[in-house]
């Protein structure tokens, strides 16, 4: 591994008040801005633009700006406007100690805000370095902006990337913010960069904003050994049907090689495992909807009057009906009975002027 450069300061070692600014003044390379180039001045009396050297950071969020938004309108013309990064602090010690350090520059800006600003200084106001935003859940996190240096003509990015295997530095081309996406992804590695301040700057319009910005000279990516990547893509490249001993075994080992006691379902398999269980819900919901409409249809059945078009046409249907020959047998001895007790009964006038004679 490559000597560090002794102009390079480490974070925690950062002496703002080895800081020289200067006025901000016209330049060939804004039309917009009026800018300074601080230097700063080492243990040793050498005076150079000042390179910074991060602490190693968890890469959890934040990172390059996404193209589009949620609603999916464009955010950004092109790919190269995007060669920027949100670097978020988190609450461990050395987060917490690089968060400091840039507050104190802020500190410095505010303080040389005449200098910077000159006659007009009342008309400007601070850009904030260290910005602030509020999760869904009400915490408030804190970041600092850094941007990727850029070739103009090409306005590929020319910061230098590196990936860390096995102790050893191997630089990465990396030209456009997709391909460091298609490369890395959140969460599994943490970074280290080289940040240069590289100008002071003040808007030309009044009232205005001044304020510090940075680049990022050099990346360090360190893939983290804590998280395993589900890679389903090379997975199932070949046939996975094998199922010969060999095989087994090797299948085995790889995955003895997994720690169960960690969490090693990345977010596509966690959605996919959440949606077979919303299908799941949906269609346990449906057939207890289904069953309860059907018990529900029946009672109507058994609980509905006929109307009396019903019964009329249920009545018609029995008489159309071809009897048997047993059913007109049974029904003619049925008539008999019913016509003999009416004889019997009967009363005529004669019967009724012999009974009175008698």
């Amino acid at each position: 591994m490559a000597k560090v450069s002794r102009q390079i300061v480490p974070f925690d070692e950062l002496d703002f008040n080895r800081l020289k600014i200067e006025e901000t003044k016209e330049n060939e390379y804004s039309k917009y801005q009026l800018l300074s180039l601080p230097k700063y001045e080492h243990a040793d009396g050498l005076v150079t633009t000042l390179y910074i050297k991060t602490p190693l950071i968890d890469f959890n969020l934040g990172g390059l700006p996404p193209m589009k938004d949620k609603e999916g309108n464009e955010l950004f013309k092109d790919d190269s406007e995007r060669a920027k990064w949100r670097c978020y602090f988190s609450d461990s010690q050395n987060d917490q100690l690089f968060k400091a350090k840039i507050e104190e520059l802020q500190e410095k800006l505010v303080k040389d805000k005449a200098l910077i600003c000159g006659k007009d200084a009342k008309k400007f106001e601070i850009e904030n370095i260290v910005g602030e935003t509020t999760t869904k859940e009400g915490e408030t996190m804190y970041y600092v902006r850094f941007n990727f240096r850029t070739d103009g003509a090409t306005k590929n990015m020319s910061t230098k990337f590196f990936v860390r295997k096995d102790g050893v530095d191997e630089e990465v081309m990396i030209k456009t913010p997709t391909e460091f996406e298609s490369k890395f992804r959140r969460g599994e590695f943490r970074y280290r960069m080289i940040i240069s301040l590289s100008k002071i700057w003040r808007q030309k319009k009044m009232p205005g904003k001044y304020g510090a910005s940075f680049k990022v000279e050099q990346m360090l990516i360190e893939p983290r050994d804590d998280v395993v990547n589900m890679n389903t893509k090379n997975l199932f490249s070949k046939s996975q049907f094998d199922d010969s001993e060999e095989n087994v075994a090797k299948v085995t080992k790889k995955l003895s090689d997994i720690d169960l006691s960690k969490n090693i379902i990345d977010d596509d398999e966690e959605e996919n495992v959440q949606e077979d269980q919303e299908e799941q819900d949906e269609e346990k919901s449906e057939e207890k909807k289904a069953v309860v409409e059907s018990e529900e249809e029946e009672e109507e059945e058994e609980i509905k009057p006929k109307s009396k078009k019903q019964v009329k046409k249920s009545e018609e249907e029995e008489e159309i009906k071809p009897k048997s020959k047993k059913q007109a047998k049974e029904e003619e001895e049925d008539e008999d009975e019913d016509e003999e007790p009416k004889t019997k009964v009967k009363v005529t006038k004669s019967s009724r002027r012999k009974g009175a004679s008698a």
